[in-house]
């Protein structure tokens, strides 16, 4: 199986609000969403996008698959095939974090 074309960027959320930018194939993306339950805020100063082809962050707006979040790490699994990695720059403690904690949500990739 051939590797997934990535594209680097920051993922930051506030208020259940998340917001990405990403570097893929020289272009400038904007990741705009929410997660449905989790409203601590975060930020990933190095998130990673991995997709199959660029035209899926330009389709209309993705929900993710439930995904479990974990103190140190987050992953967003969009159900178009998109997904969206990386580690906290400050974990969360076991208080934030539940064993079990699942995410979920929607958002829109924007083409500057």
């Amino acid at each position: 199986m051939k590797d997934m074309p990535q594209g680097t960027g920051t993922l930051t959320s506030d208020k259940g609000r998340v917001l990405g930018q990403f570097e893929v194939e020289g272009f400038q993306y904007i990741f705009a969403g929410n997660l449905g339950s989790f409203v601590q805020s975060f930020s990933v100063p190095n998130a990673d996008v991995s997709y199959e082809s660029a035209d899926q962050l330009h389709k209309e707006a993705a929900e993710f698959e439930p995904s479990p979040i974990q103190k140190d790490q987050i992953q967003l699994r969009l159900k178009n095939g998109v997904t969206i990695t990386g580690g906290f720059d400050m974990p969360f403690s076991d208080g934030e974090v539940k064993k079990g904690t699942v995410v979920g949500g929607l958002g829109k990739w924007l083409k500057l």
